[in-house]
């Protein structure tokens, strides 16, 4: 049973390193494509300050949009969805043409929709990492790697040594086994970084968000439209969304009730749930790109570290 149990740590060991790049990767990528969005659509707004930041950077790009007044239906009287080019009633499915000077606004705010989608992924992401399941288990796997992991690759190695892996170790030479064994540890020391920035993730999340969308409550599948709670102009929410931007006003609106987590201040609903659609999404990416940082300093670390000991051996 040890004997098995030494070879299931020692892959898990060999694979951490391996995903040292994948993880890079990863975390780059995430972080440059929602830079690469946010940035589109400050040029889109360039006339604004760029420093007034005291609502959050996306708030507080939203609050610089133009507002438009709500047009109705000429056929129903009903609030109108804005699209690029026309104007279309939900409830009669009558078109108009869209009035000249909300042309610019409405294809500006239509840069919005990927940001609202990527809101609502976020708020997915933080619902699963605020489960006390998640937390406790990102808890828990930050003393895995050390006293479980670790250990029984050091003890099954002086147990067991002349097994497959050793004798390839062998068969590569002294230099490739020293840079297969660095880039395992190493890897293994990126991982209980990562578990500690999950664990604090959630530990942030919970904190700073006390409202969180009631998924379980009810079921979201189709396109529906509504009007705007503020300002009462025609919006749709699209498939699986549970929040969207009225296109006149910029206002939240939400199709899922909010609950209360437990250390939530007593508030009401609409005063609580006000600029919530982006919370999640901005604290997500701050770890996001923190955590990118760190560890492309670390891979840079290790690669560095690497061509040295190689050098100095005339690999």
């Amino acid at each position: 049973m040890l004997f098995y149990f030494y070879h299931i740590c020692l892959a898990v060991f060999l694979l951490q390193g391996i995903s040292i790049p994948f993880l890079v990767i990863a975390a780059g990528l995430a972080w440059w494509k929602q830079s690469a969005r946010l940035a589109q659509l400050e040029r889109g707004v360039s006339a604004a300050d760029r420093k007034d930041k005291r609502n959050g950077a996306i708030e507080s790009l939203i609050e610089r949009l133009p507002n438009l007044a709500p047009l109705n239906c000429t056929a129903c009287g009903a609030g109108v969805l804005l699209h690029p080019n026309e104007t279309v009633c939900p409830h009669c499915g009558t078109c108009g043409p869209l009035p000249g000077d909300y042309a610019v606004a409405v294809n500006l705010k239509s840069q919005l929709k990927g940001l609202v989608k990527s809101a609502v992924r976020h708020w997915r992401v933080a619902n699963f990492f605020t489960h006390p399941v998640a937390a406790w288990a990102f808890f828990l796997l930050i003393f895995v790697e050390p006293l479980i992991v670790f250990p029984a690759v050091v003890i099954g190695s002086g147990l067991y040594s002349d097994t497959l892996f050793d004798r390839t170790l062998i068969s590569l030479g002294e230099t490739t086994a020293f840079l297969i064994m660095l880039s395992a540890f190493l890897g293994f020391v990126m991982w209980m970084v990562v578990f500690m920035f999950l664990h604090t993730l959630s530990k942030s999340l919970r904190r700073k968000l006390p409202l969180r969308p009631a998924f379980e409550t009810q079921t979201i599948s189709k396109t529906e439209t509504a009007n705007c709670r503020s300002c009462g102009g025609g919006i749709e929410y699209d498939g699986a969304d549970f929040a969207c931007l009225c296109d006149y006003c910029n206002v939240e609106n939400f199709r899922v009730k909010f609950a209360h987590r437990e250390r939530a201040q007593a508030q009401t609903h609409h005063t609580a749930a006000n600029r919530l659609l982006f919370g999640a999404m901005e604290i997500v990416e701050d770890f996001t790109g923190t955590f990118f940082f760190v560890l492309t300093i670390l891979a840079l670390s290790s690669v560095l570290l690497s061509l040295f000991y190689a050098a100095k051996n005339g690999f």
